[in-house]
């Protein structure tokens, strides 16, 4: 009896000192450094978040510079490409007018040529049928 008397007493010791330290702890406002605890940590989870934000800004900013870079390069070439063939279509253009002219030149002196001959041949008809003329009138019939 003396042992469950004194087990009796044991738990009810242990309940009055755990009653006293939860009503200790209640009396104490837990809640407001947890609420702190919490801001604190949402504060430096913000910011973490703004540096990794700033980060990734930072290496698009970089990736978008280099393919701009990129591209200006891309098309100066296109452009110069495109320069070299519309100087080789010029020459081209060019000697084939060179070539007409030239063409021109010599059909124009081949027809001269041309008009010449037969106007001397024509004048050489002319004479033979004169010659002609003149001697049947200067025979006698």
């Amino acid at each position: 009896m003396k042992r469950i008397r004194a087990l009796m007493l044991l738990l009810v010791a242990a309940f009055a000192m755990n009653t006293a330290v939860v009503s200790a702890s209640a009396a104490e406002p837990v809640e407001k450094p947890r609420v702190e605890e919490a801001e604190e940590i949402n504060k430096e989870k913000l910011e973490e978040a703004r540096e990794k934000n700033k980060e990734a800004k930072e290496v698009a900013h970089e990736k978008n510079k280099e393919h701009n870079e990129k591209t200006v390069e891309r098309n100066l070439e296109r452009i110069e490409r495109v320069k070299e063939k519309n100087e080789l279509r010029i020459e081209r253009a060019e000697a084939k007018e060179v070539k007409e002219a030239e063409k021109a030149v010599k059909k124009a002196q081949q027809e001269k040529e041309k008009a010449e001959r037969k106007k001397l041949h024509e004048e050489e008809v002319t004479k033979k049928k004169e010659e002609k003329e003149k001697a049947e009138e200067s025979e006698p019939v």
